[in-house]
Order: structure tokens, then sequence, then C-alpha cells
């Protein structure tokens, strides 16, 4: 079925990241920059960042929301251009570098969760990524240039719910493989102290009748 698409920039705002100097100081703040993507997909409160100090606090554009969705804008990497993470915080204080471009959504026709995996997929990656051998650079334009297809909405939500139970999913099966190699590495330190006495007390007996037949 074909569902209709929309450009991207239809539903929301994108804003390039903070430039800062290494001099500024005077406000600490947590910055999401290229070396915080790594593999993730979301952005919790409690997920490490990069620190950064600033002359002051940044304006109210600059600092991250819930639902904004981050995408690496320029590296030497080209293969990291165009990666995308969800933020999935409500209390934390963070901003975003220069290197990076936020899309904040305004339609309420679109599923933070559902963009994310469709801006991740292989097709659009390719086009954010650009076609010259060494762009490595994304642009707003390149952004706008994106075609959103839009099934209804309670479909996307659907797509989210699942999504979430996969996370959870996921989270329980390596808990579980965690607990397992607790146990392995408890069984590993049992059988070491059992060898460990065993040989003790096999020199301790060797020893004891060296002495005895000396």
């Amino acid at each position: 079925m074909h569902w209709k698409t929309t450009p991207l920039l239809e539903m929301g705002k994108c804003k390039n990241g903070m430039n800062f100097s290494t001099k500024d100081s005077g406000f600490d703040i947590s910055c999401l920059g290229v070396a915080d993507f790594q593999s993730r997909l979301t952005i919790h409160e409690d997920t490490p960042l990069s620190g950064i100090s600033l002359n002051e606090m940044p304006g109210e554009d600059y600092l991250l929301k819930n639902g904004d969705i981050v995408f690496v804008r320029s590296n030497g990497n080209k293969e990291l251009v165009g990666r995308s993470v969800l933020v999935k915080f409500t209390d934390r204080i963070a901003t975003f570098s220069g290197f990076c471009i936020r899309f904040r959504k305004e339609a309420n026709c679109l599923n933070e969760i559902y963009l994310l995996h469709l801006l991740r997929m292989d097709s659009v990656r390719k086009k954010l990524r650009g076609r010259g051998a060494n762009v490595q650079n994304l642009s707003q334009q390149t952004l706008a240039n994106i075609d959103v297809p839009l099934p209804p909405l309670p479909l996307q939500e659907q797509f989210a719910a699942f999504v979430r139970q996969s996370d959870k999913s996921k989270f329980a099966v390596l808990n579980c493989l965690k607990r397992n190699l607790l146990l392995i590495l408890q069984k590993t330190e049992d059988v070491h102290s059992l060898i460990n006495q065993s040989a003790k007390k096999y020199f301790c007996k060797s020893c004891h009748r060296e002495n005895h037949n000396g």
C-alpha cells in the first residue's frame, strides 16, 4: 500500500548545533556530540554525554527536548554523517554540538519513534550521506528533500509500541546473559579455589614426605 508522503521539514524545524570556544567558562552543561552517538538509538536521562563550558546558559532553542531527533551533520568519516538518535528525557539540561543538527517535530500526524527508524533505513541513510565521494556534511536542504511516508497515526503508534516492547525484551535478555555470566564466573572462581586448595594440600604432603624420608 502506498501512503501519502510529506517532506520532513514541513512537519518540523531543524537547527544547527552550538559552536563554542575552549576559552569559554562560567556555565557547565552536558553536550550531545558526535562521539556520544555510538550505536545508540536513544539518549536518556542517565546516558553519559560530553561536557562543555560556556560563558552563559544557551538560549532555549539550543536546549534538547524530549522527542527531538539529532543527526550527525559533519564528520571526517562519511559513514557517520546522517546517523540519528532520539532524545528521551524531560528533566535533563543538555545542548548539542555544532557538528549536529536537531529536528523538532511540530506535526501531530507523526510519531517520533516511527520517524527515527525510518531515518535509519539504509535507503534514507544513503540520501542523507549524499552522492559525492567527498561529501561529508549533512545540510538542512538535504533533510528538506527527505519525503516521509505517513501511515495512519494509529499504525505508527502500534509500530512504536512494538519497538518499545522489543527494547524491553532485549534488556531482559541482556540481564539474563549478565546473570549467567556472573554465575559462570562464580563457578570458575570456585573451581580455581578448589584447584588452589588441592594444590596446596598436594605440595604440603609432598614436602612432608620429603622431610620424613630425609
